[in-house]
């Protein structure tokens, strides 16, 4: 019976968990054989450096065939279809009139162009009841300026249709307030006085 000298007894296998003695190196485990016939099975180690670069290309997309339509029958979502919202012809009204009080006839006039073959019997009514009382105001202002053309009499008459426009560009503000509320309510238009110079 052969026995070990003391440095063979206290020399552990790491594996145990024990550590060999100072100025031992422990034994390497052998290096990985693939089984026979199959070289390729060999593990991929990760690189020393750690991170390893994504190869050169950057993206790539998968492979032919992996995407599968879905088949027939499937139920498909819906697509979005955005639809025009209805426009309030008592908003189209309140533009129009707010515009003819500072613009007189010129945005009375294209409303009414654009609007009279909409089929809207009563918001037609507005719009050629703000277009009549446009040409009013405009007529008051034409006159006002040729009678202030004339000496003495003129200005005194010139001075009174003066004033008569101001108090129709007054009255086509308040008309200007009251038209969207005429319109849903049922009502004429809020003129206090009108010519029907276009029907």
């Amino acid at each position: 019976m052969t026995t070990l000298p003391p440095e063979a007894n206290n020399e552990q296998n790491p594996a145990d968990g024990q550590v060999p003695p100072q100025g031992q190196v422990p034994p390497q485990a052998p290096p990985y054989q693939p089984p026979l016939g199959n070289p390729q099975a060999a593990p991929q180690q990760p690189p020393a450096g750690g991170y390893q670069q994504p190869p050169a290309g950057g993206y790539q997309p998968p492979p032919a065939g992996a995407y599968q339509q879905p088949p027939q029958g499937y139920p498909q979502q819906p697509g979005y279809a955005p639809q025009g919202a209805p426009t309030d012809p008592a908003n189209t009204i309140t533009l129009n009139y707010w515009l003819s009080v500072f613009f007189t006839w010129i945005p009375a006039l294209i409303f009414y162009i654009i609007e009279k073959d909409k089929g809207d019997q009563r918001a037609n009514a507005f719009h050629v009841a703000n277009l009549n009382f446009s040409l009013l105001r405009t007529g008051l202002a034409i006159v006002a300026v040729i009678l202030g053309l004339i000496p003495f009499i003129g200005w005194i008459l010139g001075l009174i249709v003066w004033l008569a426009y101001l108090a129709s560009f007054v009255f086509h503000i308040i008309a200007a307030v009251s038209a969207p509320d005429n319109y849903r309510q049922g009502k004429e238009p809020g003129f206090i006085f009108n010519l029907p110079i276009i029907k």
